[in-house]
């Protein structure tokens, strides 16, 4: 099946078994975030139907493993990080059509209701319902370049959100140049579209990262402009919530369970204020768990291990793979080396914290040890590494500021830890049985 949006998406992790499916009524309070995290460790994603007071049903974990990741992309899952890679470099321009799905149903005025949708309050301590799974696409003020990011945005009322905004983000660039007029920015928020759309939202690419999307697929999105304001939206969305975030305004937003695994401050952040929804038939809406694999996927794994790769690999061509593991919060970096030199890992683990700011330790082990693996990992760190000769710290480096380990400031030590077998070690051979095939032995 060829994946083009959500549904077809879905349809795709059932045949693969990579999809939960329960018929029984859910609440969206709480009980929806317990599911998709009971979910996580199988690696399947949720889908609820029915759920408590809601017209529409909502889906989960999409993204929170490497083989949907790989279903969603197209390729095998040891090919993501390199296929990504390519794409980065064969941008596809966007489509514009007159019409699209998402319009099928529109709302305005006073119909407009933000609380009527099935926004879950995720983890036990969160602030209330929170949009995670939503898409946003902004546009510089005077100008026409788009962009993609994720923000988690508070619900508030009817027509009411309040929006954290990184301070690094385009969308910041975007909302401190219409402030400083006066102006509000229009924006458009998509739930529930083509996974390449939040493949590509995750991403930090100077240009819209809608043809990032397309050169994942091979070919242009199609988009459509909004209702309310001059914003093209990916046209096969199931939701698209359409506002203006307003200027001199703040709120507290949040909390919210964070990436880093903890719940994060409420925060003074902007509002938005809705002027549309629309749907297409029969909607799904998509949502995504705090502090979850998919989470660290979207924001840190999958925009962050291409460029790994590069970086790693300039400084040795004996880079096989690399891989930034969910459960590391995006802190750890593991990469798998074919060492020529016995100094190479560590200009290799120095080079990965390079890469990206978020990135605190990094392990490098031999092309035996297998990096999807934690247990293999943790098996070359035990085996492997001799502390006073293997691990070496980088004091007072740039970190991110959420890291518990930061300081305010973001400033920390980081790690680097050579795991790779020495020449000088008294066992080289590891033990490898033969693989059997056990149906042979029923």
């Amino acid at each position: 099946m060829e994946v083009h949006d959500l549904k077809t998406f879905l349809q795709a992790l059932k045949e693969r078994d990579l999809l939960f499916t329960t018929e029984k009524e859910v609440d969206w309070n709480h009980e929806i975030g317990s599911l998709i995290a009971t979910l996580e460790p199988s690696g399947r994603a949720g889908y609820f139907p029915h759920v408590k007071d809601k017209q529409f049903g909502v889906c989960g974990n999409l993204l929170g493993s490497m083989d949907s990741i790989a279903v969603a992309l197209g390729c095998e899952k040891e090919e993501i990080t390199d296929f990504l890679a390519k794409c980065l470099d064969r941008p596809i321009k966007p489509q514009i059509v007159e019409s699209a799905p998402c319009q099928a149903y529109i709302q305005t005025g006073d119909q407009v209701d933000v609380t009527k949708l099935p926004v879950p309050v995720h983890a036990p301590k969160d602030g209330g319902p929170i949009i995670t799974g939503g898409v946003i696409v902004s546009k510089e003020l005077h100008g026409t370049r788009q962009n993609l990011s994720f923000q988690r945005m508070h619900v508030k009322g009817k027509d009411k959100i309040s929006i954290m905004i990184n301070e690094w983000r385009h969308l910041k660039d975007f909302y401190n140049e219409a402030e400083a007029e006066g102006k509000p920015l229009p924006i458009a928020i998509s739930i529930g579209a083509d996974p390449v759309v939040y493949v590509g939202a995750g991403l930090r690419y100077d240009g819209d990262e809608m043809e990032i999307a397309g050169a994942i697929r091979g070919r242009p999105m199609q988009v459509v402009k909004c209702i309310t304001n001059d914003i093209y939206v990916p046209a096969e969305s199931q939701f698209v919530i359409e506002g203006e975030i307003l200027p001199n305004t703040r709120e507290l937003e949040g909390p919210l369970g964070e990436f880093t695994g903890h719940y994060s401050a409420p925060w003074n952040s902007p509002v938005i204020h809705v002027t549309a929804i629309t749907h297409c038939a029969d909607p799904i809406y998509q949502t995504i768990n705090g502090a979850s694999f998919e989470h660290i996927n979207l924001g840190n794994v999958l925009p962050r291990e291409p460029l790994l790769k590069k970086f790693t690999s300039y400084v040795s061509s004996g880079v096989l793979d690399v891989h930034i593991p969910p459960y590391g919060s995006g802190f750890l970096a593991l990469v798998r080396l074919r060492k020529k030199n016995p100094g190479e890992p560590k200009n290799v683990a120095l080079a990965a914290m390079m890469t990206y700011v978020n990135i605190k330790n990094v392990i490098v082990v031999d092309e035996d040890v297998d990096i999807y693996n934690p247990a293999d990992v943790m098996w070359a760190v035990s085996n492997r590494v001799v502390p006073e000769r293997d691990i070496f710290y980088v004091p007072n480096a740039q970190g991110h500021e959420l890291d518990p380990c930061s300081d305010e400031r973001g400033v920390q030590t980081k790690m680097g830890i050579d795991a790779t077998l020495n020449e000088e070690s008294r066992c080289l051979e590891r033990v490898r049985y033969p693989k059997v095939d056990l149906s042979q032995y029923v």
